[in-house]
């Protein structure tokens, strides 16, 4: 069974075209939380994503906006591309993208926007209904409310006690129907910030592993 890794940030080049295909680099942090008794650090990791222009083309975005957005990108780790298309350490060929929230950009935003007035408002309710709906379609696929972070499943530790329980059929097929509908759990996991134990959320936990996702989303 071949691996599969995500990452999670803004690209950190700007995309190349090599007519079938396209590549980017991310970088992604290392955990600031180290396993007691461990000396090293997790030092940033520098990564070349490999896209279809497909996969490119249904992010609707253009290639001058594409490094001001931050992305999750799903794939499987590839030691053996061209040098000179992997300025990363490792490359990514990439099976799913998709562009998610920025919490620091938004709140930019949310600084900088005035209150909007009764003149604006009026301009807002004139505004032809069809450009409503492509403002609609570019919005990007939102990780759910409250995330903190992404983390593997694998690093999450699970108390003996939750193991004996197994969540209600209601429960899982709610869960089930979100990460069909949205490809993750419809809430953030909740985990203790030190050990990765799991707190809360127990029944999001048991039907994740099940649909054998690689990273959820998780609160403090």
């Amino acid at each position: 069974m071949a691996h599969k890794i995500s990452v999670t940030g803004r690209p950190t080049s700007s995309i190349q075209d090599h007519d079938k295909y396209l590549t980017f680099d991310m970088a992604e942090k290392g955990s600031p939380n180290a396993p007691q008794g461990i000396p090293f650090q997790s030092n940033a990791i520098t990564y070349t994503v490999v896209l279809s222009s497909k996969q490119f083309k249904k992010l609707n975005i253009n290639q001058e906006e594409f490094s001001q957005r931050r992305f999750l990108v799903q794939g499987e780790p590839c030691l053996d591309i061209p040098f000179e298309q992997c300025a990363g350490e490792i490359g990514v060929i990439c099976m799913q993208i998709q562009e998610i929230e920025d919490k620091e950009k938004e709140k930019k935003q949310t600084k900088q926007t005035p209150k909007k007035g009764s003149r604006a408002k009026k301009q807002e309710e004139s505004q032809p209904q069809e450009e409503i709906k492509q403002e609609q379609e570019k919005k990007p696929l939102l990780v759910p409310k409250g995330t903190r972070d992404w983390m593997f499943l694998e690093e999450i530790k699970v108390p003996e006690a939750f193991l004996q329980f197994t969540p209600g059929i209601a429960k899982q097929k709610a869960v089930e129907e979100s990460i069909e509908k949205n490809g993750t759990v419809d809430k953030p996991i909740i985990i203790d910030p030190d050990t990765h134990e799991l707190v809360d959320s127990y029944s999001r936990y048991f039907v994740a592993k099940k649909k054998n996702l690689d990273r959820v989303p998780v609160h403090y």
